[in-house]
């Protein structure tokens, strides 16, 4: 049997949310990091349920997962990272799921892609992706064009024993990421822990999916034999780990050093470069998605914070309750 890529792996039949387990799990009486729960909960463990009774999404949005059909899975990461720069890791997550996901739907023709600021989503690439999805073409749907949505992320944070986070003295999280490995697991153990949600569409039907910009791998015509949960959770994880290790390798900046993850995450990521609608607690915002930083920068921007216009805003994930391709519909109020 091959090593699992996580440091701890728990799955449960039944639980309401795995996301409100760890956090629970992880946290003290003060709401802050437990650091006795590193012990049961390590950097890079996970808690895998089969069934879902109240999954949890961006703006309280819940669901149930069925028995059968769907990953649904949380990982416990405590990066050695500075606290400000942890909303990059809605974008590493994506990216890790992008990489699970791809090589399962490449051979159906279509090509799978990030969607700022927490989904993942599956393209067509031409007509062999018109073919798996039932000799019809792949119709357009107001807000998400021909994509469709094969996974989702929420990420949690669980403030840690002090203020701030490992590399904040210094500016770059470097010292901490140095030195033997009991250190840095002490270190660990006291910085913030994020519980990262993931919910994988894998076999459900069109009528088990909650809305229409949703599809499954199976039904986008990915193999049986390439979608079971558990495999797609050992990839997840070992493209999870790998993408968290580099991230602190550079001190939690994807562009430091050859930028080379930075320039990988833009390059995955199908909302740059397009017209967008976003709706925050400012209002709704218009403009063209032109880079990450880690939140979503807009040019010409109209709406929202910007008032009648603005050059370039950068929207915070956390600010936001929905985002979609701009369209006709969209821009109805």
């Amino acid at each position: 049997m091959s090593r699992s890529s996580f440091t701890r792996l728990v799955t449960v039949r039944t639980t309401g949310s795995t996301n409100s387990d760890l956090r629970a799990a992880l946290s003290g009486p003060d709401g802050r990091v437990d650091p006795a729960a590193a012990g049961t909960w390590p950097h890079l463990s996970a808690l895998r349920a089969q069934t879902q009774t109240a999954g949890r999404g961006r703006a309280e949005h819940t669901w149930v997962t069925p028995p059968s059909g769907a990953l649904t899975a949380s990982v416990v990461l405590r990066p050695l990272v500075p606290a400000a720069r942890l909303d990059w890791l809605p974008l590493l997550t994506g990216l890790a799921v992008q990489r699970a996901l791809a090589p399962r739907l490449e051979g159906a023709g279509w090509r799978v892609r990030t969607k700022w600021p927490n989904d993942v989503v599956a393209l067509p690439g031409g007509a062999l992706a018109d073919v798996s999805a039932g000799l019809r073409p792949v119709a357009s749907v107001s807000g998400w064009g021909r994509s469709r949505k094969v996974a989702g992320i929420l990420c949690e944070l669980v403030p840690g024993c002090t203020e701030g986070g490992p590399g904040d003295d210094d500016g770059a999280g470097r010292t901490s990421a140095r030195g033997d490995r009991e250190d840095r697991e002490m270190i660990r153990a006291a910085v913030p822990a994020v519980v990262v949600g993931v919910g994988v569409n894998l076999a459900q039907g069109a009528d088990d999916l909650p809305v229409p910009w949703a599809a499954s791998l199976a039904g986008l015509g990915a193999a049986p034999d390439l979608i079971g949960a558990q495999g797609v959770l050992e990839d997840l994880g070992r493209q999870l780990a790998d993408l968290v290790a580099c991230w602190e390798g550079r001190g939690g900046d994807p562009d430091d050093g050859d930028r080379g993850l930075g320039e990988r995450l833009r390059e995955t990521c199908s909302t740059l470069g397009r017209d967008v609608v976003v709706d925050t607690p400012s209002g709704r915002v218009c403009g063209r998605a032109v880079d990450l930083r880690p939140g979503l920068v807009l040019h010409d921007a109209v709406g929202g914070p910007a008032g009648r216009g603005a050059d370039e805003i950068v929207i915070s994930a956390g600010d936001v309750a929905s985002a979609r391709l701009r369209d006709a519909s969209a821009d109805r109020s």
